[in-house]
């Protein structure tokens, strides 16, 4: 019998002991959609994920497992090859690692200016983990700088699980997708060589449609933003209430940024169904034809059978296969971009703010309520 999902309401950075006790694979209700299985196990997960016979698309939309009345995703995570491998390809054409490490000094720029208008007690959510992202990913868009505070709300809406109203979250959607045409519009009378005008290029030569490169963008700016602007503050949040910033070395983030991505549980439900197209044995399930799959991806990083002492925080820990930009097709395109980011700003932060600690108790801290996403509402700071 499946059981209902989420089993409790998120709490804290705290991972449901009911879901870490299970097996890999178990069969769940969502409010929405048919029922599912959800994979909780790491070898499992990362052999749907990589698995061809598992795809995005379904006879009937609805019939998608979901937390919101309104589908997940429309945009390049929606889709199967080969329109997606067609579209990814073109996209990592141009979102280079190259081009991500080229932002590094602009990073830094941004970071301090951002730390240079901080006074004590300062929030840093509102202070440098809204803007900070919003700021690096319209640079790589090429996003006026004017509008850059409506696509932060935009974004919110598109997470929301029910703290947005379907249809404020829909009229949001449509907002962005209007805006970046008119934007692609622009930049095919006026070039640039940033990311968004070498999308722009593909749209002039025939290779992308203009629907297409909405989504990729979209995808993009979505992607771009969430992870670093809620997994700052819970890093920063992590590294305090656990003694660990004052030991912490800058030489050491490479390492303890990937263990955080692991240990900090950042969605708060499983997302993006995956649906069989002919019987398919993972583990020891066989998944029929038609029936779903989603991966509860916080728990396979915390997959005793992957890593030692996996509920421990180990800022050093090496091999680190952790899932949490995904694994296969659908891996993040902005990973690198996400890391280049986080550890620009724990770099700074550790620089200049060495004294770092909480200016309330740790009880008094909010956490967001009806995301896809968990995290701190404000995180107040001094140093």
């Amino acid at each position: 019998m499946a059981r209902s999902y989420p089993f409790a309401e998120p709490d804290r950075l705290d991972i449901d002991p009911a879901l870490t006790a299970a097996p890999p694979l178990i069969r769940v209700k969502m409010p929405y959609g048919k029922e599912t299985w959800l994979i909780t196990g790491h070898s499992e997960a990362r052999a749907m994920l990589s698995d061809p016979r598992f795809v995005r698309t379904t006879a009937d939309p609805l019939d998608e497992p979901r937390m919101s009345s309104q589908n997940n995703a429309p945009g390049i995570l929606s889709l199967d090859p080969p329109q997606h491998t067609r579209l990814r390809k073109l996209v990592t054409n141009v979102f280079t690692v190259r081009r991500v490490q080229a932002l590094r000094p602009r990073a830094v720029e941004i970071a301090d200016s951002l730390l240079d208008e901080l006074t004590p007690p300062a929030d840093l959510v509102e202070g440098l983990a809204r803007p900070f992202p919003m700021l690096m990913i319209t640079t790589l868009l090429g996003v006026p700088q004017e509008d850059h505070k409506k696509f932060g709300v935009w974004a919110d809406s598109f997470l929301s699980t029910g703290a947005v109203p379907a249809s404020v979250a829909g009229e949001h959607y449509t907002a962005i997708c209007d805006y970046l045409a008119a934007l692609a519009r622009h930049r095919t009378a006026d070039p640039t060589d940033d990311l968004f005008g070498s999308l722009v290029r593909y749209l002039n030569a025939g290779e992308l449609t203009i629907d297409e490169l909405v989504m990729v963008s979209f995808s993009i700016l979505v992607g771009g933003l969430e992870t670093v602007k809620t997994q700052l503050p819970s890093m920063v949040y992590l590294l305090l209430t656990s003694g660990r910033w004052d030991s912490l070395q800058v030489s050491q983030l490479p390492a303890a940024v990937e263990e955080m991505l692991r240990y900090i549980p950042l969605p708060t439900t499983a997302v993006f169904a995956r649906f069989a197209t002919e019987d398919v044995a993972i583990g020891d399930v066989v998944i029929a034809r038609g029936e779903p799959v989603l991966v509860e991806v916080p728990v396979t990083n915390r997959d005793r059978r992957v890593f030692t002492d996996a509920d421990d925080l180990d800022l050093a820990r090496d091999p680190n296969p952790h899932m949490a930009f995904g694994h296969g097709a659908h891996y993040c395109l902005g990973a690198q971009l996400a890391r280049l980011e986080l550890q620009v700003m724990l770099e700074r932060l550790l620089t200049r703010m060495p004294a770092l600690r909480l200016a309330v108790p740790e009880h008094e801290l909010g956490w967001n309520r009806g995301y896809l996403v968990r995290g701190v509402t404000a995180l107040p700071v001094v140093w």
